[in-house]
């Protein structure tokens, strides 16, 4: 395929996903993690600076945590089946007498430390990790068939 013809092919491609099963009040529910948009991404991690002597943060040079938190509403809905149910997050407004409703930030405390690990795995594995082993495997490929 030419350059052209895989860029067409790139931009109706769907995006990777990651189910992950999380227990909330003793019922699982399933949330489907979507890979972001490349630039989204990149926006995102320049918002959460790396802690100073956490590895993971250094290698990559951002908060994960605080990222993770950032990105579930921006990559996540909840399965109801096999549809996608958008979670609420009111935007803050300030003044309003109505308390701000970030249903998020309910699943997240609710899911504990192992439930916001696996949502921060899924995450970093969909737009870190995922094409870091895409681009290997595509090195690895090209080499090979150079070598054919």
């Amino acid at each position: 395929m030419s350059f052209e013809e895989d860029l067409a092919a790139a931009e109706i491609e769907p995006a990777p996903f990651t189910d992950v099963t999380l227990l909330i009040a003793g019922k699982t529910y399933v949330f489907r993690f979507r890979q972001m948009d490349g630039q989204d991404w990149a926006s995102l991690t320049d918002q959460h600076p790396a802690r100073p002597g956490v590895l993971i943060d250094q290698r990559y040079g951002y908060n994960l945590r605080t990222l993770t938190v950032a990105a579930v509403a921006r990559s996540g809905v909840r399965l109801d089946g096999e549809t996608e149910v958008e979670l609420r997050v009111d935007p803050f407004v300030q003044g309003s007498k109505e308390p701000r409703v970030n249903e998020w930030a309910q699943v997240l405390k609710a899911v504990g430390g192992y439930g916001f690990q696996r949502v921060t795995d899924a995450i970093w594995g969909l737009n870190e990790r995922l094409p870091e082993l895409a681009i290997e495997a595509a090195k690895k490929a090209l080499a090979s068939s150079a070598n054919d």
